[in-house]
């Protein structure tokens, strides 16, 4: 508990997080879990879409988060983090735009559209008018498909292996992130509650949300049957990542520390994509 402790104060944690680096880190794992279930090379152009991703999403995250900082929230430990590396961040984040525009001459026409359109989604999400994070029962449902969309349909599209079967791994993967995201409003649930927000977890509680997000699981693992028709060493390998997020919802609870969400249920994805590593080592 101790070392548990330490690690969640310590200067790592807090940039893993606070940063939005580890959140990053999850969405090049869903990328490589798509190539890795689908066998696409690592070769320059898929490379160069790994990093595509991750830079993405950090500054995406970043502005998005940073953009959400208000005088009502400006002395949580998070916002004097924030302004206490200001400046690095903007560095960090003015650089991940100019890389990032450079990566998209590796893309097509049709991916650039649909990452656009990601894009677009993903910032009128915390921008007025539309402010889509208050519609607290779609928000889940929205950061899935942006996720789904970024980290398996552009690889499938760039690849030319978008097929009436490959639907399939990509609602698997959509149930998936689904369920991450319904735990992870368990973490805001009383101050979304308060400020008017009503989402699965304030509404119907968290045993419910739990039934909910289990009943998600098993249709991943059959969608991914479906898919696959897998043998038995894929079948255990999704079962592990099936088995160890069933887990992770049973525990889960409105008393865990926030890092337990920012860095296990969002970390979920990487054992997802270590899990397919490990089957095809």
């Amino acid at each position: 508990m101790l070392k548990s402790s330490k690690f969640l104060s310590s200067p790592i944690a807090k940039t893993l997080v606070y940063a939005n680096v580890f959140v990053a880190i999850c969405s090049l794992a869903q990328v490589f879990t798509s190539y890795l279930v689908f066998s696409i090379p690592f070769d320059f152009k898929n490379n160069s879409y790994l990093l595509f991703v991750l830079l993405s999403t950090y500054l995406q995250y970043n502005v998005q988060r940073g953009y959400m900082l208000k005088p009502a929230n400006q002395f949580t430990e998070r916002s004097q983090w924030l302004a206490k590396h200001r400046k690095t961040l903007m560095i960090s984040v003015g650089l991940c735009l100019i890389v990032v525009l450079f990566l998209c001459n590796n893309l097509s026409y049709l991916s650039i559209g649909i990452m656009v359109g990601a894009e677009l989604v993903s910032t009128l999400y915390y921008l007025p008018p539309f402010n889509f994070r208050k519609y607290g029962y779609i928000k889940p449902i929205l950061i899935s498909l942006i996720w789904v969309i970024s980290c398996g349909l552009v690889p499938l599209i760039e690849n030319n292996l978008l097929t009436e079967n490959s639907i399939w791994f990509l609602v698997s993967q959509f149930c998936f992130i689904t369920t991450l995201c319904i735990l992870f409003d368990v973490k805001d649930a009383e101050e979304d509650f308060l400020n008017g927000i009503n989402t699965y977890a304030n509404a119907f509680g968290i045993k419910t949300i739990k039934s909910i997000c289990i009943a998600l699981m098993l249709i991943y693992f059959l969608c991914f049957w479906f898919f696959n028709h897998p043998t038995l060493p894929v079948l255990l390998m999704t079962g592990i990542t099936g088995a160890i997020t069933i887990g992770s919802i049973i525990l889960t609870n409105e008393k865990k520390h926030s890092f337990y969400y920012y860095l296990w249920i969002d970390g979920l994805m990487i054992v997802q994509a270590l899990s397919f590593f490990l089957y095809r080592m």
